[in-house]
């Protein structure tokens, strides 16, 4: 095993033995500051002797307690049959820190040449000594699930080092011309909150950016994909941000099975989507996007509809403004020339709906 595993094994140890030793020395102080208070004369020696002892059993008994708080966590689903176990094993651990400080001691009083150390009658004592270890176990495991979550964060916030560092790396300029890097680090701001309220969720956003910044990576923004790919990849990000608003946003996919084989650019719904979930949000309490696919005419025809505010100038200068559109629009020319349609326009209704037609290809 490594240097760093035993250093790790070697410092729990040595809280915990710190602890047993704060543990001694407080119920130490209390007994014998309430025996002066009454006006008698604590042993000291003999009193030390106790609360050493009955901290170090209960110290020595903690690689057990630990071992249950890892093997059966307490969770929601099996509460009703995890805690009636939590008080068994107690039990039988009262049982077991008894013996241990009767053993001990005797063998102390015996060294000693004190005579039979009297322990008093052992079944009440066992109940006694049960009820006061039952106080220190759900402490320990209040201490332990701590520093567990503490654990946790850290590997979270490590996680999310690592995710930054891989953005600032290579391909910055494709990036930037797939995923507006404004959306990344929003979304790595958003993950580290996160991670304080909601471990689970922190982790399965890193986990869907991880995916989605290793795609855009891998993927050159002149190749194309298959429908398919493009609506895995899209829905990468839109967990993302079903994390981030929850209840306030709705898509709808509405994609024609035939259209999955058709080839679409890589990363050409995202910013487009983007675009909708930025707008939209500054105004809405709920905003729904609908996506949707169909063939026509030997094209491919991809919409995007949202309940947004749509755009105040719909004209083709707003190419001349923001990543998003500039860079689809670009793209897609570049690929196919002037055999392609992008066009977007205010519906009656307040929606804004934006559409691609693209030819079929091979």
């Amino acid at each position: 095993m490594s240097q760093r595993f035993f250093k790790k094994k070697y410092q729990t140890f040595l809280f915990f033995f710190l602890l047993a030793n704060v543990n001694a020395l407080l119920n130490f102080s209390v007994i014998v500051s309430t025996i002066l208070v009454e006006g008698g004369k604590p042993d000291i020696l003999l009193h030390t002797i106790f609360e050493l002892t009955g901290s170090y059993s209960f110290f020595s008994l903690t690689p057990l307690m630990l071992i249950l708080f890892d093997k059966l966590p307490l969770k929601k689903e099996k509460l009703w049959i995890r805690i009636p176990l939590y008080f068994l094993a107690a039990g039988c651990l009262g049982v077991m820190h008894t013996t241990i400080m009767y053993v001990s001691r005797s063998l102390i009083f015996d060294l000693a040449g004190w005579g039979a150390y009297e322990y008093g009658y052992f079944p009440y004592r066992v109940l006694m000594e049960t009820l006061k270890l039952l106080l220190g176990f759900w402490v320990l495991f209040g201490v332990y699930n701590l520093l567990k979550i503490n654990k946790e964060r850290q590997a979270e916030q490590l996680r999310a080092l690592q995710l930054e560092e891989e953005l600032t790396k290579n391909r910055l300029q494709t990036l930037q011309a797939q995923i507006n890097p404004h959306f990344l680090f929003n979304t790595l701001n958003m993950i580290s909150s996160t991670m304080y309220e909601d471990i689970q969720s922190a982790d399965k956003m890193i986990a869907n950016l991880s995916d989605l910044l290793r795609i855009s990576l891998k993927n050159n923004p002149e190749e194309t994909i298959s429908l398919r790919k493009e609506i895995e990849i899209l829905n990468l990000y839109l967990e993302i941000m079903k994390e981030r608003f929850k209840n306030k946003l709705e898509i709808v996919l509405h994609i024609d099975e035939s259209t999955n084989k058709a080839l679409v650019p890589s990363f050409l719904l995202q910013p487009l989507v983007e675009n909708s979930i930025k707008h939209g949000m500054e105004t809405l309490n709920l905003l729904k996007i609908e996506i949707t696919s169909i063939f026509e005419k030997n094209n491919l025809v991809l919409s995007i509809k949202d309940n947004g505010p749509g755009m105040k100038d719909i004209s083709k200068n707003i190419l001349n403004n923001g990543i998003g559109l500039s860079n689809t629009y670009e793209r897609l020319q570049k690929l196919y020339g002037n055999n392609f349609e992008f066009s977007w326009e205010n519906l009656e209704s307040g929606e804004l709906l934006m559409k691609i037609v693209l030819p079929l290809l091979k």
